[in-house]
């Protein structure tokens, strides 16, 4: 799941390197490229209940099968394309493959994984992937499109996709003998349980959203402070460091019993992050150490929540609901950014950040309550 998760986050993010090489050869604007990447987003509102359907019905090994096939597929258009109508066709193949691996994936897991005691660490090492993907997209296939032209990386990629396409077949579904912490043994699917799963994913999209909604618009800031661009994105980068290095060391103590304080805990980071990049006479440093922090705690924890709270097909549309609310994040960035230029500063821009993410905190304090004295929330 991380290799192919990496392999996925890499096709991803190799169109941003490649856009300067795409108005230049293609002849499109830089309007284009924007729809081209934000292509991404659309098929997640269409394809993630559907997707979570499927992983919920097929075997895990079919599922990823079908999945990779849009993905291979995807890959191969980008690589020949002619232009950039059948450049978005094949963006948009990879896109909806690679929405639904993202729910295959941590279904996989979760089932593989429920009741184990390592299930954080599982998730922590699983999300590290997004990273991993996303830093070799952008360096790879930055150097290979100024080497070798742009067609290059994706020929690359569907090298790659077919190998994931290939490994995937591995898989297998676990046993479902086991009866371990975590057991979804009596549990029923309640209107309890049903406003847990959109709490889970609630919390996610507002944290989710907050947290790249940083990402995106702090080195801009940066800049208007008088950053040079390359200090500016270092600092901000700084953050996946930081996350790493707290994610493998806080996620083996996440368990069913405290995921939601890590969840909160994230939040609550987050808007700290916040208020110290508004505060101009602190070093932008300890900003990104606090977003590396809320995504080092908050996301493992997250991301096993499903695991913890409900079982069988309700893990599956939990999954699917995270990836449908995050495909919305579109227009809540967009939401973001229409406040920067509407205001002409990025105090508005922060503070709706800081909503979000205390939207997310309520959230997880929801969470907590509706499973109190229940068969859902576990010891």
């Amino acid at each position: 799941m991380f290799l192919t998760t990496a392999v996925g986050m890499m096709a991803w993010s190799s169109v941003f390197p490649l856009l300067g090489l795409l108005v230049r050869d293609l002849g499109i604007s830089r309007a284009q490229g924007g729809i081209l990447s934000g292509l991404f987003y659309i098929p997640g509102v269409f394809v993630s209940l559907p997707g979570s359907w499927m992983f919920n019905r097929l075997p895990f090994r079919r599922g990823f099968f079908i999945t990779w096939s849009f993905i291979v597929l995807g890959t191969l258009i980008m690589a020949i394309s002619p232009g950039f109508f059948v450049l978005c066709l094949g963006r948009l193949f990879f896109s909806i493959g690679m929405n639904i691996h993202l729910i295959g994936a941590l279904k996989t897991l979760a089932a593989w994984f429920e009741g184990h005691k390592r299930l954080g660490l599982v998730m922590a090492i699983y999300s590290s992937a997004i990273s991993v993907g996303v830093f070799l997209g952008m360096n790879v296939g930055g150097r290979l499109g100024n080497d070798l032209g742009w067609r290059s990386p994706f020929y690359l990629l569907t090298v790659l996709t077919i190998g994931g396409w290939i490994g995937l077949r591995a898989v297998r579904q676990p046993s479902s003998a086991a009866v371990t912490e975590g057991s979804s043994q009596g549990r029923r699917f309640s209107l309890r349980a049903s406003s847990i799963i959109w709490l889970m994913a609630t919390a996610y999209f507002f944290f989710g959203t907050g947290s790249d909604s940083f990402l995106v618009f702090t080195p801009d800031f940066l800049v208007r402070r008088g950053l040079p661009l390359a200090r500016a994105s270092a600092i901000v980068g700084g953050y996946a460091f930081i996350a790493l290095l707290i994610k493998l060391t806080t996620s083996p103590f996440i368990k069913a019993r405290n995921a939601l304080y890590f969840v909160s805990a994230g939040c609550v980071l987050g808007i700290l992050a916040d208020v110290l990049l508004l505060q101009g006479s602190i070093s932008p440093i300890f900003s990104s150490i606090a977003i590396g922090g809320a995504f080092g705690i908050a996301m493992p924890a997250i991301y096993s929540l499903p695991a913890f709270l409900v079982s069988g097909d309700e893990v599956g549309l939990a999954y699917g609901l995270y990836q449908l609310l995050a495909s919305l994040g579109i227009a809540a960035q967009w939401l973001f950014g229409h406040t920067i230029d509407a205001s002409g500063g990025y105090v508005t821009a922060y503070t709706l950040m800081m909503i979000f993410f205390g939207a997310g905190l309520v959230c997880a304090l929801a969470i907590s309550r509706l499973g109190r004295g229940t068969s859902v929330a576990h010891p």
